[in-house]
């Protein structure tokens, strides 16, 4: 079933691009407020084929979900995966990770079966292993040092 949208017209001057807003528009815009521009505005989901991102990972511990898809990426800091998983309440998510936990095990898993999609059961969710890190060395504790360097308490995920 196709979604409603809303539409706003917008008058545009010859001149100008069609759809943009001039200046004196974006000034009563400002002018009425968040709340009441929100109270008009669609909602992105309307116009988005996209599913919302796992933020905290943690709220998968111990959560059975399934692996769908996955597609490795190059980002600034190396590699990472972008997996599309099914919640037990039939929800999807893209759940992302370029740590040494879950993108190296979806790597091992993509080796393994020879694609990148599942389903797959992650019957525990995800686990943990939380460590202490020191970014001035790159040095890695179980406990947490006490000789004064830059040490933060860290977490790894893993698909279980």
């Amino acid at each position: 079933m196709p979604r409603k949208t809303q539409t706003a017209e917008v008058a545009a001057a010859p001149e100008t691009e069609a759809g943009r807003f001039t200046d004196e528009e974006l000034a009563r815009i400002q002018e009425a407020g968040f709340e009441s521009v929100a109270s008009h505005a669609a909602d992105y989901e309307e116009f988005s084929d996209s599913y919302p991102v796992i933020k905290d990972k943690r709220e998968l511990v111990a959560t059975q979900f399934v692996s769908l898809e996955w597609r490795f990426h190059e980002g600034d800091n190396g590699e990472f995966v972008s997996a599309v998983i099914m919640r037990r309440d039939n929800s999807l998510a893209i759940l992302n990770d370029g740590g040494t936990g879950i993108c190296r095990q979806y790597r091992e898993l993509t080796d393994r079966i020879g694609r990148q999609r599942g389903p797959v059961l992650h019957k525990g969710g995800l686990s943990t292993s939380e460590y202490w890190f020191n970014s001035d060395t790159g040095a890695i504790s179980r406990k947490r040092p006490d000789d004064g360097g830059d040490w933060k308490k860290a977490t790894t995920f893993y698909l279980t």
